[in-house]
């Protein structure tokens, strides 16, 4: 142990070192507004926050700018940011590829925002906001323009000081109590273990971390008003800061003005009992009528913590394992509130924002078979796989269907082209023969009746048509192992757990030819971190959840923050060791999913 920590303040001064050029990297490649250049007025609309100064050179300047780029927002930086102000945004997402990429989010620099008008008609623009509005709809209207939205340096644009509740809530909006207090604490911890563990060397990595800023600034396009003063006092100045934000952040994730009335509508739901939710067991299984069922696993809602118990019954004869007794419909909507929208809706979109590489190789996966011309995502939640389907098949019509208002948002974004909200077998009818793609990504599972499903389907899809299934693997050697916290059992929305061979089955029975299978290459590597991650959530419980019967306390507030700190570190090892599986499960069979692609019948 005394060796790994002489070694520590040699790996922290390696570590500020690269971080600094990361951070470099981040703001480095940021364009530079000529005020000097003449340029078109009245194209654009500005937003400006209360206070700042936007001089007319530089409306037109950035108006020169946007039009030559083909931008439709442009997010306008003073060049005198704060050092503070500056890092933050460099971490919170942005970079070289924040244009190109359809999925990136980052909160905006909270000063000044050019905004075309087809995109201002979708997005209502606060008048005179202050600067925590105007970062929050940088990330907004980034959705609504996700492949023409930019930042550049407005010279002309005079910076404004921050407080740490403006700080507090900007970083709330942004990520949240994690991301403001894990990369910070890890450093000023391992800056002080080093002083203690080796005094001179440690001084050294005081004196980089006092310095940094200077690397990340030096000759860049955002040149603080304030780095010499920031970097003289900053081993003073910058936990002091950390500290007052995260006093401000405590205050305003502790008030129950947000979720009061929630609260209120959950009590009186629970207090009638969840028995209520659920239908009578049923005696045979749901796909092949046998009656040799035996419970498989039995399980809590580890997501969410709403309560409830829910067992998911495995049949001897096929192998289908299936929520019984399931939820009635009242269950469904009790269950389903709150995680895709509402508290919920922030982390969802985190989560589905995440997945580029999964939506893009699920795309690539008609290639070999058909240029797409019509594709109608079944599920499609917000529209992120038709929005990036897009890269594959910029062609393509994509449409989406969902029984949320999520699929409603998707239309507004234009993330997809038409929405449709309804069941999917009482909408058939009218769809039918229209696409020649169809996906249903995660989507199956969720369902009480899959026949029902698959033959809308095949209602659906036009002759020759294509249709793409992805769904969780109940075969999974992780399924086993892990239990209840197999992230893919997803108590209680998860209602079937379909065999590869079952859904190979009925898809031939309803005249498709399957012509490709993804097993392990369907694998998401994160059955061990989400496991992990559940474990903690269930043992933290979030007390400022609404559903939650005891009151939210601070030592209930202050004891979930511990145990989420602590449980960090062991999430960082549970995804590399969730990378490193990966890597000998794609190869194989036994993924966490599997796709499968057929082939209707001309």
């Amino acid at each position: 142990m005394s060796s790994m920590l002489g070694w520590l303040p040699v790996i922290t001064m390696i570590a500020l070192v690269l971080n600094g050029f990361r951070l470099r990297g981040q703001l480095g490649w940021l364009p530079v507004l000529d005020d000097a250049e003449p340029g078109p007025h009245g194209r654009f609309q500005f937003v400006v926050a209360q206070g700042a100064r936007l001089p007319e050179q530089t409306r037109a300047a950035a108006e020169d700018w946007a039009q030559r780029q083909g931008l439709a927002v442009l997010d306008l930086i003073p060049r005198g940011l704060g050092v503070s102000r500056a890092l933050d945004l460099a971490r919170a997402g942005l970079g070289k590829d924040f244009l190109a990429t359809r999925l990136a989010s980052a909160g905006g620099a909270g000063h000044a925002l050019l905004v075309a008008p087809r995109v201002a008609e979708r997005e209502e623009l606060t008048a005179d906001p202050d600067t925590v509005t105007i970062a929050g709809l940088t990330t907004r209207l980034k959705r609504l323009a996700c492949t023409a939205t930019d930042f550049a340096v407005a010279p002309g644009l005079g910076g404004l000081p921050e407080s740490p509740a403006q700080r507090a809530a900007r970083l709330r909006t942004e990520g949240g109590m994690f991301r403001a207090v894990l990369p910070p604490l890890v450093c000023y911890a391992a800056l002080l273990t080093s002083v203690v563990a080796q005094p001179v060397l440690g001084l050294g990595a005081l004196a980089l971390f006092s310095l940094q800023p200077y690397l990340v600034f030096a000759s860049g396009p955002i040149r603080p008003a304030d780095l010499h003063r920031q970097v003289a006092s900053r081993l003073l100045r910058d936990p002091a800061n950390w500290a007052r934000t995260l006093a401000a952040l405590w205050r305003t994730r502790t008030r129950g003005d947000r979720v009061a009335g929630l609260r209120a509508g959950y009590a009186a739901e629970l207090a009638k009992g969840t028995e209520r939710f659920f239908e009578s067991r049923r005696p045979d299984c749901p796909w092949c009528g046998s009656d040799q069922l035996s419970p498989h696993v039995r399980c809590a809602d580890l997501v969410l913590n709403k309560p409830g118990r829910f067992t998911l019954e495995r049949c001897a004869g096929c192998g289908h394992v299936f929520q019984n007794p399931r939820l009635n419909l009242a269950g469904l909507d009790f269950y389903y509130r709150d995680c895709y929208d509402g508290e919920g809706a922030r982390t969802a979109e985190t989560a589905f924002s995440s997945g580029a590489a999964v939506y893009r190789r699920r795309a690539e996966m008609l290639a070999p078979f058909t240029t797409p011309k019509t594709w109608l995502d079944v599920g499609g939640g917000h529209g992120h796989f038709a929005n990036l389907a897009r890269e594959v098949w910029p062609e393509t019509a994509f449409d989406g269907l969902d029984l949320g208002a999520g699929i409603e948002e998707a239309a507004r974004r234009g993330w997809v082209d038409r929405g449709y909200r309804g069941q999917f077998p009482e909408l058939a009818a009218e769809l039918a023969g229209r696409y020649d793609v169809l996906s249903m990504f995660h989507y199956l599972e969720h369902t009480r009746e899959p026949f029902e499903e698959l033959d809308a389907a095949a209602k659906v899809l036009s002759a020759g048509g294509f249709l793409l299934i992805e769904v969780p693997n109940p075969a999974s050697r992780y399924g086993r192992l892990l239990r209840t916290y197999w992230m893919p059992w997803f108590p209680p929305q998860h209602q079937h757990m379909i065999p590869r061979e079952n859904l190979v089955r009925a898809l031939t029975e309803r005249g498709f030819a399957v012509v490709a299978q993804d097993r392990g290459r369907a694998d998401q590597s994160m059955d061990l971190t989400m496991a992990l991650a559940l474990g903690l959530n269930r043992l933290a419980r979030n007390p400022n959840q609404p559903w939650r019967s005891a009151p939210s306390t601070w030592w209930r507030r202050a004891r979930y923050q511990v145990i989420m700190l602590a449980g960090a570190p062991l999430l960082v090892l549970s995804w590399l060791t969730d990378k490193l599986a990966h890597q000998v499960i794609k190869r194989g069979n036994g993924g966490n999913a599997y796709r499968v692609l057929a082939q209707r019948a001309g």
